[in-house]
């Protein structure tokens, strides 16, 4: 059985937690999510979607410029996964 690199769990975790740690107050910018999320640009586009369908992410086009921030929401999911994380790490299982 082949082992699976990442699930889509650990993408969105990912994506939220990068653009949440992205050091600027503007959010993230997409080259630099793709960068530390390894994903491709089209990968990115599709995911940031979806978070922003969700109301985990929110884009901003701002100067030629666009940014992802984590919302209020998102930040609440991010804590979640990190508990159910920790739960199941408490009985010996890895997400």
């Amino acid at each position: 059985m082949a082992t699976q690199y990442r699930n889509r769990l650990t993408m969105i975790s990912d994506v939220l937690f990068a653009a949440l740690n992205s050091g600027s107050e503007g959010g993230a910018s997409s080259s630099a999510l793709m960068r530390r999320c390894n994903l491709s640009y089209r990968g990115l586009e599709a995911l940031a979607g979806q978070l922003i369908e969700a109301g985990l992410l929110t884009r901003l086009d701002k100067d030629r410029s666009v940014r992802y921030v984590v919302s209020e929401k998102g930040c609440r999911y991010l804590e979640q996964v990190r508990e159910f994380e920790a739960f199941s790490e408490s009985y010996g299982l890895r997400l």
